[in-house]
This record gives C-alpha cells, sequence and structure tokens, in this order.
C-alpha cells in the first residue's frame, strides 16, 4: 500500500487531479503486466488541498498504519519541506511527485520524481529574449513558494548579463484569486517582456488579468501551463504564449512513453501531461524497489 496524500482540491487543483490520475494508471499497467508477480500495489488516498496542517496528519495516519509501505505527496514545496522531518523521524520511504525546491529529496528516505525546472526555464528565456531583443523585464513571482524564487533567481541573472534590465518583481501569493493589482503593477513598469513565476492558477490570472489590461508585449509563462485543462479554462489569452515542458504527449515520445499516453487517452478521455507522467513515474519508481526485494518487503528494505 502506497499512502498517497492528493491535491484534488484547492489552488493547485488542475495539476493536482493530474498526478492523481497518473498514480492510478501506473497501478493498473503493474497488476496487468504481473510486474511484481502475484502482488499487486494499492493507493490509499487522503486529500490535502494543498494545506501542509491537513498533509502532515495524512502523514501521521499513514505513518501509524505499518500495512503503508511507502508514502507519496505534494505539489508544494512549502509543504513537502513540513512533512520532510515527520517522514525522517517516522523512517517511512516518501517519494515526492511535485515540488521542486532544492534540498528536499533525502535518501535513502527521501526521493523526488519532478523534472527539476530552473535549466528550461532560463533556456526558454533566453531563446524569447534574442528574438524580441527587449531592454528591461518585469516579474510576476509567487512569493510565497520558495521553489520558483528558486527558478526565478538563474533566469533574472542570465538575462541582466545580456544586458537585459529588471524593471521589478512583482509579488502575488499562491492562493490569490484577484490579479488586476498585480498586472497594473507590472504594466506601471513599463517593461518590454514580463516573466511568470508562479503555480497554476496564480499564473493563468497573473496571465489573464496582463491581457484584460490590455498588455499586449511579450509573457514568458512556465512548465504550468503545459496542461490542456489550462487552455480549456484560459482560451486565446494563452494562446502565444511561451513556456518550457518536461513532457510533451505528441514530441519525442519513445515507445514506453506512447504506450502511456494512448492507456491514458483511453481512461481518462484527454491527453496526459507532465504532471501526469510524473504520478506515472512515481507510483513505478515503488514497483522498481519493490521488485528488487527478496522475501517480504519493509519500509527499510525498501528504502534501500
Amino acid at each position: 500500500k502506497i499512502g498517497f496524500i492528493t491535491e484534488n482540491t484547492g489552488p493547485i487543483a488542475q495539476a493536482g487531479q493530474s498526478f492523481w490520475a497518473g498514480a492510478q494508471l501506473a497501478v493498473e499497467d503493474i497488476k496487468s503486466s504481473k510486474y511484481i508477480g502475484a502482488s499487486s500495489i494499492v493507493l490509499d488516498p487522503k486529500e490535502s488541498g494543498s494545506d501542509a496542517a491537513r498533509s502532515i496528519q495524512a502523514m501521521n495516519q499513514f505513518i501509524a498504519d505499518r500495512s503503508v509501505i511507502a508514502t507519496a505527496c505534494c505539489i508544494l514545496s512549502p509543504v513537502a519541506g513540513s512533512l520532510k522531518p515527520v517522514v525522517l523521524a517516522a523512517k517511512v520511504p516518501l517519494v515526492i511527485y511535485g515540488a521542486t525546491a532544492a534540498g528536499l529529496p533525502q535518501p535513502p528516505w527521501i526521493y523526488s520524481m519532478t523534472i527539476l525546472p530552473g535549466p528550461k526555464d532560463t533556456a526558454t528565456a533566453l531563446l524569447v529574449s534574442d528574438a524580441i531583443k527587449p531592454k528591461t523585464a518585469a516579474y510576476i513571482l509567487a512569493a510565497d513558494n520558495d521553489a520558483f524564487k528558486g527558478r526565478m533567481a538563474p533566469t533574472q541573472k542570465a538575462l541582466e548579463a545580456k544586458g537585459i534590465a529588471t524593471a521589478g518583481v512583482v509579488s502575488v501569493l499562491t492562493k490569490d484569486t484577484d490579479f488586476t493589482a498585480a498586472a497594473t503593477q507590472a504594466m506601471g513598469l513599463k517593461p518590454d517582456v514580463v516573466l511568470v513565476y508562479a503555480t497554476q492558477q496564480a499564473a493563468a490570472g497573473a496571465i489573464s488579468a496582463l491581457r484584460d489590461r490590455g498588455f499586449t508585449k511579450t509573457i514568458i509563462g512556465n512548465d504550468v501551463l503545459g496542461p490542456e485543462a489550462i487552455y480549456k479554462k484560459m482560451g486565446a489569452t494563452v494562446v502565444g504564449i511561451p513556456f518550457p515542458v518536461g513532457f510533451s504527449d505528441t514530441i519525442g515520445v519513445s515507445a514506453e512513453g506512447k504506450s502511456f499516453v494512448n492507456a491514458y487517452k483511453a481512461k481518462f478521455k484527454v491527453s496526459p501531461d507532465s504532471y501526469s507522467a510524473q504520478g506515472y513515474q512515481m507510483v513505478w519508481f515503488v514497483a522498481q524497489g519493490l521488485k528488487s526485494i527478496s522475501g517480504t518487503p519493509t519500509r527499510e528494505s525498501l528504502s534501500a
């Protein structure tokens, strides 16, 4: 049994639902392929709504249940960080499926399936900047998310090294719902380009507010714009906004990837995104560990 802290409600529910869907598909594939023989993996979900207190409560319940051999959690890095001392003290394996802050993984107990986005964020910003030749850049940043602070810093440094001055940084919060003031503040800086470093709802809200306020210059997003649901929500607003992706269902897909994409579409009637892929990989990672163990697995043998 894997104790899976879900985030199917709350400010980043769209991403959370993708992680959860990918994990469910992995369980089915592992069972049908008999990858770990006659044994099977079962997911035990407990909803957190991306709230640290609820996540800790769920983790403590998983720790008390000795049938739970591994746990999974977290899109937001602060939530993952709050769980870190809990799982290290209890010595229960944790695989992070979403949070990207540096320093979260701590083998042999804490691992991560996330595709760390920093390099591709910077590469995208440089590629776009080489094309449009901006003189100034403004940043909209989720100030309550250390991971996005860490992602923005190298991009800002790289752009400044190319002579693109920072016009200013506008702070928003992950749980904000009104981004009119942030958009107005960013436009008041008169930047040639705006780069958005925020979680899904905040990024979508900030970009929509910029366009609604009449900002027609270039906006550079991040990989939270990848899921299909974002396009259904934002419509034409997101068209033409460049952003990096860690997984595509159509570009550069391996044979295994195509099998995953086809199975996901058949089950959920939508295309998988990078979050779906990470949820899928998270369960397979645990399965690979279980396959390597002879005899009855324990939390200790699995962590090793």
